[in-house]
């Protein structure tokens, strides 16, 4: 959040006020700051702007947010009614519900004693950074990155320090992440697969932060939210390569059951975090819905064919994106490794991300997310979220790229 209108420095006195001092509005504290990554406040006026087309009757097509357009699978409705039924509405155990608890454990290879639930990643990543940071501490990340990162270290007290990855692909580099490294970095975050790009870490990868973490004593946190939605080689976890007493896995069922609104998720956290993050659960929530957490464990419990077609669907689009994009010199796009997004290089069309996007939805009836919005490595592309249905999918492809070669509607 940004003050645009300054408090004054020296308002009026009010009639009545004790001693006639002036009433003032209380302050804001010190670690009120941008939210998004920087240069997101232009992107994002985007959305806006397809919202008023929208309601002006405009037919868009939202090539935007990551808010997949199937359902959730009716098994994991129907285990939320039964709950609700059940009079399932009670406090629950500040740690999750043992039995969720449980088939995380599980589906991960690890202990129920490395589990908390929390009500989705973002609020586990924020619960982690701010048991984990000290105030004025850094935390390094690749470059783009999730657009809230730079808000919820700072919401933390701390402050992202994006390193930039090089493009296409923006595959991780080690080096680059060690040479940002400074006596006040206190973590490295990453997200695999990313969002924005779709780049994937792979064994080498973590290996290579593990040994980074180990010699500067950081933590090594790792957003996996996007696992399960990998396009072709393996998905690689951190709980298996980092260290064992500094690692963390943030997940959820978001992206992978499309359980966006139902907001649950977890972390995997060493035991000594883990005792942490309960006292962070009594003194932020008190617990997740206990009808929610049954619903995640009706998830976890569906056979991964329950859920083929739908996870297929997203390498599906990434590669149609890719053909589709390769005979069109002004713009250019690595194949995602796997999530719901891709970034498209748009500066042989337009340098300004921003005025691509605000052009393109003034043209085509099309939205998509300018780069800019997820840090200074996104300037000059767009992401393309993969979740539309194929046939809007298509459409949308069509007139983007009749937009980047200058046809006419």
């Amino acid at each position: 959040m940004v003050l645009t209108h300054p408090l004054p420095a020296s308002p009026e006195p009010v009639p009545g006020s004790p001693k006639g001092r002036a009433a003032r509005p209380a302050a804001l504290g010190p670690r009120v700051g941008p939210m998004l990554a920087a240069g997101a406040a232009d992107a994002w006026t985007i959305l806006d702007a397809a919202r008023d087309r929208a309601a002006s009757g405009r037919p868009i097509l939202s090539l935007s947010i990551g808010q997949p357009v199937e359902p959730p699978p009716a098994e994991v409705a129907e285990a939320l009614t039964a709950a609700l039924r059940a009079g399932r509405t009670r406090y629950s155990p500040l740690l999750g519900e043992p039995a969720l608890r449980q088939a995380i454990a599980r589906r991960r290879g690890c202990d129920e004693a490395h589990v908390v639930v929390l009500p989705g990643a973002q609020h586990a990543l924020l619960a982690v950074l701010s048991l984990i940071l000290g105030e004025g501490d850094e935390v390094i990340t690749p470059d783009p990155h999730y657009a809230t990162y730079a808000g919820t270290v700072a919401t933390a007290g701390g402050r992202l320090v994006p390193v930039p990855m090089e493009s296409p692909g923006f595959a991780l580099d080690p080096s680059r992440l060690a040479g940002a490294i400074g006596p006040g970095t206190r973590a490295i975050l990453v997200n695999s697969p990313c969002n924005p790009t779709g780049a994937m870490i792979d064994a080498a990868g973590f290996a290579a932060l593990a040994a980074l973490c180990r010699a500067h004593g950081l933590w090594l946190v790792s957003d996996e939210v996007y696992g399960s939605l990998a396009h072709g080689k393996p998905h690689v976890s951190a709980w298996d390569h980092g260290p064992e007493d500094s690692t963390v896995v943030l997940d959820s069922l978001s992206k992978s059951h499309a359980m966006t609104g139902y907001r649950i998720g977890w972390a995997l956290a060493p035991p000594r975090l883990v005792a942490a993050l309960g006292e962070w659960s009594a003194a932020a929530l008190f617990g997740v819905s206990q009808f929610v957490q049954d619903a995640a464990v009706a998830a976890l419990q569906l056979p991964e064919s329950r859920l083929a077609d739908y996870r297929a669907g997203f390498a599906r689009r990434a590669r149609l994106l890719v053909d589709r994009l390769a005979d069109v010199p002004a713009l250019s796009v690595s194949m995602p490794e796997g999530g719901m997004f891709a970034l498209v290089d748009v500066r042989r069309v337009r340098g300004d991300d921003v005025a691509f996007a605000h052009a393109l939805l003034e043209a085509e009836d099309v939205v998509v997310m300018p780069g800019s919005g997820f840090g200074p490595g996104g300037r000059g592309h767009v992401r393309i979220s993969l979740t539309p249905a194929d046939p809007d999918f298509e459409d949308a492809l069509a007139r983007l790229v009749r937009f980047a070669t200058g046809g006419a509607r």
